[in-house]
């Protein structure tokens, strides 16, 4: 198995929404991205230089195709597919709970990993209204299995005790929105506006 990162940044769509608790429509997400990317009224130069309007700059696996029931499977091993032809997968789309397979292709392949995760919600829960699999509980899966050696969580702003032990538990490290710099200049400046 080749596990280099000689290729090129993959995009991948991952149609599905099957675990989402409320909303549906991340199933959508593929194409609306790939629609946005290709728009014509926007600047596609990247920070660092990169033109994402030339044809070397990603390439593009298109969208998985599954059912609701074997998604989870699928995802896992095309996503292993890619990694193994030393491709760089990009997901599109999905709930949060396809990080669960997503992080099992790699799991596979590489050990010790370190993810960091920048969200709002820890998706910690140990299960979600009676659902182990739901987008609330992606981490709880890959901590308890093994799967990363290491999970950091950058801007948690709504952690309920529950999901405060598993973090506990699992040996998270939680960067909570308070503790972010950004956070506390803006307070400081709403403190300073306040006293005028």
């Amino acid at each position: 198995m080749k596990h280099g990162y000689s290729g090129l940044p993959t995009l991948v769509g991952i149609p599905f929404d099957g675990q989402s608790s409320y909303l549906r429509g991340s199933a959508e997400a593929p194409g609306k991205i790939r629609e946005a990317l290709a728009c014509d009224a926007s600047n596609k130069w990247t920070e660092l230089g990169v033109d994402l309007g030339s044809s070397a700059a990603y390439g593009d696996a298109g969208d998985l195709a599954f059912s609701e029931n074997d998604a989870f499977e699928t995802i896992e091993r095309e996503i292993g597919k890619l990694i193994d032809e030393g491709k760089r997968p990009v997901s599109l789309g999905g709930d949060h709970s396809i990080t669960y397979p997503l992080v099992k292709a790699f799991a596979k392949r590489y050990r010790d990993l370190t993810i960091l995760h920048f969200d709002a919600h820890p998706d910690l829960y140990d299960e979600y209204e009676g659902n182990r699999l739901s987008h609330a509980c992606p981490f709880a899966r890959i901590m308890e299995s093994g799967l990363a050696k290491r999970l950091v969580q950058i801007g948690i702003r709504t952690m309920v005790g529950h999901q405060r032990e598993q973090a506990q538990r699992f040996g998270v490290e939680v960067v909570e929105m308070p503790g972010l710099p950004a956070y506390a200049k803006d307070e400081r400046r709403r403190t300073d506006l306040h006293h005028f």
